[in-house]
Formats: structure tokens, C-alpha cells, sequence
């Protein structure tokens, strides 16, 4: 009986040990990672079983988290271009002169062949108004701290049921996160591999996402150059400019 008594003892003291909530965790991991506005430049390397990688440079503007805009810069996808409004996506191919509305079984494919889903890109990293969260532990990633928070998702209109992250307990940071389907299958992995602080906020500079379907994949997502809250003309979130 004694030992029941010190058991109860020590998981009370565990608990009082937690000096913050799964929701302020993940409200500052929010404030992190949302902003008004962006201009990003960054390298994408698509790693696939047998070949050698694929490189990809773009530029992607972003009004707060409705409107996106994305063109590749290298060569050989040139002509290849993006626009998100909302949970609309349509994707245009200049040499051919031609614009898709990505949508339905088409969501679920990698952008350019990555790990990344259209469906990600339609993602809002507003993660708090969609998922509910708990604090479940602590744990060490790359020698550093971190917490480890669950997240349930409070809607169907997301892509992942839950995810379990680890973050970093001083910047506040996903260091590694899994995201799973309602089957509770283990769907994908997002590693951040740098990050950096710009201003106030501390944003993931380096990324690597593996599609947990596919075998031995990853995509690199490396951020060149950011601008935070910088002005972007509107006219750019148009499909005339996504078709010009």
C-alpha cells in the first residue's frame, strides 16, 4: 500500500512539475510562425530512392495565411507557378499555357514530385484555432530541451488527425514532429535542422519532411533570404498574374 501511496506521491509531483500549459506552448510556437506578410526565397532538394536529387529554387509571397504565391527560378521549372487563395490552389504551366485547380485525389500528390502535399501547402500555420493540445512530457532533441505536446485536430477540414510535437523548450521551435491519419498511421515526419531569429520571431531555416508512405524520401526546404512584413502588391494573388 505504501509503495501506491509514494507511486500517486511522485506522478502528483510530476505533474506540478509542468509549469506551463500544452496551450501556451503551442501559442508561442504560433506566434513564431505566423505573420502578416512574407517574401521567401529558398532551395528545395527532392531526394528519391535510385536517383540523384532534384534542386528547385523559388520565391513564394504570402499575405498572412489566405494568399500565396509561388514561381520556380531554375531552369528547368521556369515556367512552373502557384497561387493559393484560401483552400484554392491552382497551378499554371506556361510553356503549355495551362492552369489546374488542384482538388480532390489530386491533394494528396507531392508539389514537383516532393514529400511535401499540395494538401500541406493549403495548410495554415495557425495551429491553435485547429487543434487542441496537451503537454505529455519532456525529451532532448539534438541536445537540446525540449517539450513534447499533442495535438488533436478540433475540425475534419485539416490533413492530419493529430501530431505529436517536440519543442524547444527556450525558442520555441518544432524541432521534429510527426503527423498521423485517424488510423493513428504515422503519415509524416518534418525534422528542422536550423533556425534563425529574425527580429523578434525565431523562424525554421532548414527543414527536412519525409512522407512516411513513400520509401526512403525526403524533401530539403532551405530558406536563402526572408522579408517579414514587408509590402507585396496585391495584384500578385490574382490568376491573371498567375497566367501572364
Amino acid at each position: 500500500m505504501n509503495k501506491i501511496i509514494w507511486y500517486i506521491v511522485f506522478l502528483c509531483i510530476c505533474g506540478l512539475g509542468f509549469s506551463i500549459t500544452g496551450d501556451e506552448i503551442l501559442r508561442r510556437v504560433d506566434a513564431n510562425l505566423n505573420f502578416k506578410n512574407a517574401i521567401i526565397n529558398a532551395k528545395m532538394e527532392i531526394y528519391l530512392p535510385g536517383q540523384q536529387p532534384r534542386v528547385k529554387i523559388f520565391r513564394t509571397y504570402i499575405i498572412e495565411d489566405q494568399k500565396a504565391y509561388t514561381e520556380f527560378l531554375n531552369k528547368e521549372d521556369k515556367n512552373i507557378r502557384y497561387l493559393k487563395l484560401g483552400k484554392q490552389l491552382w497551378i499554371h504551366d506556361k510553356s503549355e499555357n495551362n492552369t489546374i485547380l488542384i482538388s480532390g485525389h489530386l491533394l494528396k500528390q507531392g508539389m514537383m514530385g516532393s514529400d511535401i502535399s499540395y494538401e500541406d501547402m493549403l495548410e495554415s500555420e495557425d495551429l491553435y484555432s485547429k487543434y487542441t493540445s496537451s503537454l505529455e512530457g519532456e525529451d532532448k532533441i539534438k541536445n537540446r530541451d525540449c517539450y513534447i505536446i499533442l495535438l488533436k485536430a478540433k475540425t475534419d477540414n485539416v490533413a492530419y488527425h493529430s501530431r505529436k510535437m517536440w519543442v524547444d523548450k527556450e525558442y520555441y521551435i518544432s524541432l521534429r514532429e510527426e503527423r498521423f491519419a485517424v488510423s493513428g498511421r504515422l503519415l509524416k515526419t518534418v525534422e528542422v535542422e536550423d533556425f534563425k531569429l529574425f527580429g523578434t520571431r525565431h523562424y525554421p531555416t532548414v527543414s527536412v519532411v519525409s512522407d512516411k508512405l513513400k520509401a526512403n524520401t525526403k524533401t530539403i526546404i532551405s530558406i536563402q533570404n526572408i522579408d517579414f512584413d514587408t509590402s507585396i502588391q496585391d495584384s500578385i494573388f490574382t490568376k491573371r498574374y498567375l497566367e501572364r
